[in-house]
């Protein structure tokens, strides 16, 4: 049975117990601890767990909407408080969550920034040689540039053109398993794509690391990201070029490394690749992610122009 006394802890403390006790990756651990600082606590560390209310939530959610706080945010904010309730409701520290049928603002869905053949080809053109295969790679697999920078020697299958993505580079280093289960996946590889890889790996060993530093004597280091971007990455974009369908030349659209993955989805599906594919390519966890991309279907609109055209009698307007 249930203690009525167990709701009069305080947020702060039940939160403490909650934090001490979750299994998290180190990256989401860092990103969730700002925002409970930030948006959280400021509002509920001294309330009493049971006498929060389903309105109080609803009117905290309220106050940063006011406060401009961002969509994104608020939702982060949110669903951390909603997981600190529910574990109180599994202890029988409070017999209900207030995190029930709150409204959150939406969060606008950003169109996928993604590059053009002749952009593409333009910052292949800048990058030094040691990053044109890794690239190359990017644009045509569509891996996430952790999975690329992680990518090991033995994974990559010469004989049916297959790569498989299970390591993954991040900022502690090499992880054995992907973001999700769906991450975990065989990436098949274009002649000319597995042709250059081929060059760049042959002299490598099986366990090796596919892409690393090359600076001399710092050479063989996993890569970094951030340095990454600033020393490789942002130098072709900014002296890449291309001719617009006008014969202007123009600057190639400054946009980051995750764009290369953005490119890959969008040119397969105006190929008439279908949605389900490129979600199991890329290793979407939900296929909401990958509909971002369904404007670019040959066959968009192609129902909504074949009625306008089966129309008897439609409407003109005198020349």
């Amino acid at each position: 049975m249930r203690d009525p006394r167990a709701g009069e802890i305080t947020f702060r403390e039940w939160h403490d117990r909650w934090w001490d006790a979750r299994i998290v990756e180190p990256r989401t651990l860092r990103g969730d601890a700002s925002t409970i600082k930030n948006h959280v606590m400021p509002h509920w560390a001294d309330w009493e767990m049971r006498a929060v209310t389903r309105m109080d939530v609803q009117s905290w959610i309220r106050s940063l909407v006011e406060k401009g706080v961002g969509a994104a945010a608020i939702k982060r904010a949110y669903n951390l408080t909603s997981s600190i309730m529910r574990a109180a409701v599994d202890d029988d520290v409070i017999a209900l969550s207030p995190c029930r049928r709150i409204d959150l603002p939406q969060i606008a869905i950003k169109p996928p920034q993604w590059f053009t053949t002749d952009q593409a080809q333009s910052i292949l053109d800048e990058l030094p040689a040691p990053w044109k295969t890794m690239c190359l790679l990017g644009v045509y697999t569509g891996l996430r540039w952790g999975e690329l920078s992680g990518l090991h020697r033995h994974r990559i299958d010469q004989r049916r053109s297959r790569l498989f993505v299970v390591e993954v580079n991040t900022k502690r280093g090499i992880k054995e398993y992907p973001k999700s289960s769906r991450s975990r996946r065989e990436v098949p590889l274009p002649a000319h794509v597995l042709e250059a890889l081929e060059r760049h790996i042959y002299r490598l060993d099986r366990d090796a690391v596919v892409f690393t530093t090359v600076t001399r004597g710092r050479a063989g280091r996993l890569l970094d990201d951030g340095n990454w971007r600033r020393q490789t990455w942002w130098p072709a974009v900014e002296g890449a070029r291309y001719f617009d369908d006008d014969g202007e030349q123009q600057l190639v659209p400054h946009y980051p490394p995750h764009s290369m993955r953005h490119t890959c989805a969008s040119w397969l599906v105006q190929k008439g690749v279908s949605l389900y594919e490129v979600q199991h390519l890329l290793g979407h966890e939900s296929f909401q992610t990958t509909q971002r991309y369904a404007h670019l279907q040959p066959d968009a609109h192609k129902a909504v122009l074949g009625a306008w055209e089966r129309m008897e009698t439609p409407l003109t307007i005198a020349a």
